[in-house]
């Protein structure tokens, strides 16, 4: 039963769609690109020029070079999806999204149900059609529709008996027994058939390996809408040397009694991403209407009414809008009042606080001047107290000390913590080692330095001044 509120998703089959893969130059700006897209598909595909088919396209950025740029395109008719279509429109009235049967098997890679690295392929065989499409790392690469769908396996195998048998009685022996069927009459003409099947995949395999410069295939997978054939995968393996498996995957979904085509599992897991703001190839013409308002008539209807409701309530407006307006000014001029009060008081407290700030500084100044007099006098009372004596006692040992050598001293001049001594002797050598005693006697006390001892040569006296440093 039709419900707007549904959401409606559907697949279109390999065999009613082109896929291929084109190459556009990197220099082709975004809004040109549809546009560029479509045109290298009619000239690469051959398309009649008269229709307007249906293009769908998604990059493969692992081909990108510096010059060109690689995209999937999937191309259909218009009257196909509307012979498709249109008679399951009676019932649904839209379609959300359609999307191409193979690009879907990319799910099963973004949801790691399957590991993404190598080359994996994927045979699937429906009533009115079946396929062949190839991933490389999880990302798809190629398909092609085959001839043998189960109608055309029905078909061939009643031509190889040589007789008909019941179609839904053939169904149900590949769906029940698959390939190994307890009927041996059937069992040879099955092993033709499938064996020819298989060589004519092969052939598919080795032209794609070709084109897509593929070295080997890792991993093939084997199925059908009904479920896993019993027997195929080791058809699989025979002719095409490839370990396989069922098509038949785990997607972490409430599962019923029956057998549920994988197809449909992989459909909401797509159209999750799609209302989740991720695009895909979307093959619809069927869209939903748009809502009310985004419609013509809609917002034709609106703007309508919204002119004679504004029309029927504009003098209410002035009356309420004036009304407002005086009131917001009795508001406001009341406020005014009262905050120019408030400046004044703030005004009139910051002079009188600037006021006792600028007594208080020349208070602190004052008192600066004070205590900077007082340091000066306690530095030079303590000058001579200390320093004063103690020079006198280092004079008066160094006298002392001279007078052990025979040295005289002419003059002492003192430069702060340094003594110069004008000293004289009969004798160099006394000179020379009065100030090695002085050195080494007072050691680490004070520091001893001459520049020169020079002789007089009319008295024969000899003559040296002696700086002497208190440490």
């Amino acid at each position: 039963m039709y419900d707007k509120r549904n959401f409606v998703v559907s697949t279109l089959d390999a065999k009613d769609f082109i896929s291929s893969i084109i190459e556009i130059s990197v220099n082709i700006p975004p809004e040109d690109l549809q546009d560029a897209i479509e045109l290298k598909a009619y000239d690469d595909l051959g398309l009649d020029q008269a229709v307007e088919y249906i293009i769908r396209y998604v990059e493969a950025p692992e081909r990108k070079t510096d010059k060109m740029r690689y995209f999937h395109i999937f191309v259909a008719e218009p009257e196909v999806l509307h012979d498709t279509y249109d008679s399951i429109r009676e019932q649904v009235k839209y379609i959300d999204y359609i999307y191409p049967k193979p690009y879907l098997i990319r799910n099963i890679y973004e949801k790691d149900i399957l590991d993404s690295y190598g080359v994996h392929g994927f045979l699937y065989f429906q009533k009115e059609d079946a396929f062949l499409a190839l991933f490389k790392d999880g990302e798809y690469l190629y398909s092609k529709s085959l001839k043998y769908s189960f109608e055309n396996i029905y078909e061939r195998f009643c031509e190889l008996y040589g007789e008909r048998v019941d179609e839904d009685s053939f169904y149900d022996m590949l769906q029940n027994e698959g390939l190994k069927t307890s009927n041996f009459d059937y069992q040879d003409q099955l092993m033709k058939l499938f064996s020819e099947i298989f060589l004519y995949v092969n052939d598919i395999l080795i032209y794609a390996k070709r084109a897509f410069d593929i070295e080997k295939v890792d991993m093939f997978y084997a199925g059908s809408e009904t479920g896993p054939i019993l027997g195929l995968n080791e058809y699989a393996h025979t002719y095409l040397g490839i370990e396989s498996n069922d098509f038949d995957f785990d997607y972490e979904m409430e599962k019923g009694e029956w057998y549920i085509d994988q197809f449909h599992y992989l459909s909401i897991i797509e159209a999750i991403k799609d209302m989740e703001g991720e695009e895909s190839p979307n093959f619809t013409l069927f869209f939903r209407p748009p809502p009310f308002v985004a419609r013509r008539s809609g917002q034709f209807i609106i703007t309508t009414a919204a002119t004679v409701v504004l029309a029927l309530s504009l003098p209410v407006y002035n009356y309420i809008y004036d009304t407002y307006v005086k009131i917001n000014n009795e508001r406001l001029t009341k406020e005014e009042k009262h905050l120019n009060e408030v400046v004044t008081s703030i005004k009139n407290e910051i002079r009188f606080l600037e006021g006792k700030k600028k007594d208080i500084l020349s208070k602190i100044k004052a008192e600066k001047d004070l205590f900077e007099t007082k340091k000066k006098i306690l530095a030079a009372i303590y000058d001579k107290k200390v320093n004063y004596p103690m020079k006198a006692k280092t004079i008066v040992n160094f006298g002392n000390d001279m007078t052990k050598f025979n040295v005289k001293v002419m003059k002492i001049v003192d430069e702060d913590n340094t003594f110069v001594l004008s000293l004289f002797s009969t004798s160099e050598k006394k000179i020379t080692q009065f100030i090695k005693y002085l050195t080494d006697k007072y050691e680490r006390k004070i520091h001893t330095d001459i520049d020169k001892i020079y002789k007089d040569e009319k008295t024969g006296i000899y003559h040296g001044d002696l700086k002497v440093t208190v440490l």
